[in-house]
């Protein structure tokens, strides 16, 4: 007990690491944790935008140049910058949700810069991490990061 008392308030931040809503709002998020910093608690919960389950679409190239238009469509709202270019829709976000909540056993600072690196792969790089494997390599280097551990604890 340190006789602080814990915040009355928390937010609770809904996301998904390939949402391109989720990354237009990131900057916001940050602001708003370092202006009430210590006043709130806060917990992200990741949702799923992005499922295995989904019908996979008639036509990938349509459905990719779609896509595109709508991220920058998003874009305008949000003024987040976005790949020039998207090699495709990502086909499932599981793998990158399961990978950046594994990555908070790792301490908020390395939590963050996964979830950060996590969306780049879709919306700087145009390169969905949306399996496994793409997911933690996209998080290769990131510093702090124990890769062995985010790998078996993403998994469990």
């Amino acid at each position: 007990m340190t006789g602080v008392p814990e915040p009355a308030v928390e937010v609770v931040e809904y996301t998904d690491p390939l949402c391109p809503w989720a990354w237009g709002s990131e900057p916001v998020f940050r602001a708003l944790a370092a202006a009430l910093a210590g006043r709130v608690r806060r917990r992200r919960v990741y949702a799923v935008l992005f499922d295995h389950d989904d019908d996979p679409p008639p036509d990938p190239a349509a459905e990719t140049a779609w896509y595109a238009r709508h991220v920058a469509e998003i874009s305008t709202h949000t003024r987040a910058p976005y790949a020039v270019t998207l090699s495709r829709v990502a086909a499932s976000s599981w793998p990158a949700s399961l990978v950046a909540k594994a990555a908070e056993l790792q301490g908020a600072e390395v939590a963050e810069r996964v979830l950060r690196r996590l969306r780049e792969s879709v919306f700087a790089c145009g390169e969905p991490a949306d399996t496994a494997e793409l997911a933690l390599s996209a998080v290769r280097g990131v510093p702090g990061l124990d890769p062995a551990r985010l790998r078996a604890d993403a998994a469990s």
